[in-house]
């Protein structure tokens, strides 16, 4: 008898080796608040695509887990009755409050914690998480955001590998092929969710002040190795598109929406 697969330990046990924990720590997302904000516009694209792929009206209320900036919440919150951002670094709250208040958005309530410490009421029409499924426990977040929902529940997510495979042919003998998407989407069927799947391609672009910086931030942000650095300075600079406030990388990328009903 072939063994069943623990999709939730299983993706925990590639957190680990990947060394992709750090992600999962709010002090990172602190320090990365002001970048992350910075790089909203060059994801436009990308958020009026996804905001198109969500049947948004004017009577909804949304919870929106893991807000960030507000790159989805804003636009969100355009079009609903209420928004209900959810995001545990004070640091990108503060900005999403700016931000809100700069678009004279005065919908939307601001929550300072992550998904495990909030209570079960109210509960929400939709529940949107977008790229934002940084919790441990997947399969228990995934859960409760079904309990969270009277309506729908939707997960946007990456369906590449976690680190660009150009660029892991430059730092890895043997590139790996896990995805958010490939992992997240059975811990749904562990669950007992059974939830509709909608790929599509998006392009990814970020800007750095110098190749440098760039080459840093890659190693720190997928604990590339550091022996590394020279082979992924050249593969940067061969790369990045240099315009006058500096080096722009893009690359295409595969991403999921994943959506259920959950019928309450």
């Amino acid at each position: 008898m072939i063994e069943s697969v623990d999709w939730s330990k299983l993706r925990q046990t590639i957190i680990t080796a990947a060394h992709r924990a750090k992600l999962y720590s709010i002090d990172y997302w602190d320090k990365e608040a002001s970048v992350v904000n910075k790089n909203i516009k060059l994801l436009t694209n990308l958020t009026e695509y996804q905001i198109k792929m969500l049947p948004l009206s004017s009577d909804l209320t949304v919870l929106d887990v893991g807000a960030g900036t507000g790159r989805m919440t804003l636009p969100i919150a355009k079009k609903v009755r209420h928004v209900t951002a959810l995001e545990p670094s004070e640091n990108m709250l503060r900005v999403l409050q700016e931000n809100a208040r700069q678009q004279q958005l005065f919908n939307i309530d601001y929550v300072n914690k992550p998904l495990e410490e909030i209570g079960l009421a109210p509960l929400y029409d939709f529940v949107v998480a977008s790229f934002s499924l940084f919790m441990f426990d997947l399969k228990k977040a995934i859960l409760k955001m079904n309990q969270l929902a009277s309506k729908q529940v939707y997960l946007f997510m990456s369906a590449s590998p976690w680190v660009d495979e150009d660029i892991q042919t430059v730092v890895y003998k043997n590139p790996s092929l896990w995805s958010d998407f490939i992992l997240s989407y059975n811990i749904l069927y562990d669950a007992g969710i059974v939830a509709n799947a909608e790929i599509f391609t998006y392009t990814f672009e970020a800007c750095y002040p110098s190749i440098k910086d760039a080459t840093e931030t890659f190693i720190q942000k997928y604990s590339l190795p550091s022996d590394k650095r020279n082979n992924l300075t050249e593969y940067l600079r061969a790369n990045l598109i240099e315009k006058h406030d500096g080096f722009y990388y893009k690359h295409k990328k595969k991403a999921a929406m994943v959506w259920w009903n959950t019928n309450k």
